[in-house]
C-alpha cells in the first residue's frame, strides 16, 4: 500500500521538514536549495545531495553555483502506509542530505539518525506517560 499526495502538500511536508532542523543547523544553510521532483535517477532514491558540502569549502572559494537537495515524492508515497509515516520519511530523507551538506558521510549519518531515532521514541515514552 503506498499514500498519494498532491504535489503542494508534499512540499508543505518538506518545508515543515526544514523548519524542523534545530536552527543552529539551519542558520548556517546559505547558498542551498530544496527541490521536489517526481522521481529520481532510480525508482528507490529519495534524495540526493548535489554540492560541495561546507567541510570541503574555504573563505577564499568564490561565489558559486547554489547547492541543491533534490527530495522524489514518487519514492516517498511508494515506501509510506500512512500520511503519517510519509511525513516522518520526508522528515528523516531531508534530515539526511542536510547531513551530507554539513559533509557527514553515510557512516555518520547513520549514527546520527539511530541517535535521533532513539530520542524520539524517549520522547514518544515521556509524551505517553505524561497522559
Amino acid at each position: 500500500m503506498s499514500v498519494r499526495v498532491p504535489r503542494e502538500e508534499f512540499e508543505q511536508m518538506v518545508e515543515r521538514a526544514l523548519a524542523g532542523i534545530p536552527g543552529r543547523f539551519r542558520s548556517r544553510m546559505e547558498n542551498l536549495y530544496v527541490v521536489v521532483e517526481p522521481w529520481g535517477p532510480s525508482r528507490d532514491l529519495l534524495g540526493l545531495y548535489e554540492g560541495r558540502p561546507l567541510t570541503e569549502r574555504s573563505v577564499s572559494d568564490g561565489f558559486g553555483q547554489p547547492d541543491r537537495i533534490r527530495v522524489f515524492q514518487r519514492a516517498h508515497e511508494e515506501m509510506a502506509r500512512s500520511r503519517g509515516e510519509l511525513e516522518q520519511i520526508v522528515a528523516d530523507t531531508v534530515w539526511h542530505e542536510v547531513g551530507h551538506y554539513f559533509g557527514l558521510d553515510e557512516f555518520a549519518i547513520a549514527r546520527v539518525e539511530a541517535r535521533r531515532r532513539r530520542l524520539r521514541a524517549l520522547r514518544g515514552r515521556a509524551y505517553n506517560q505524561s497522559r
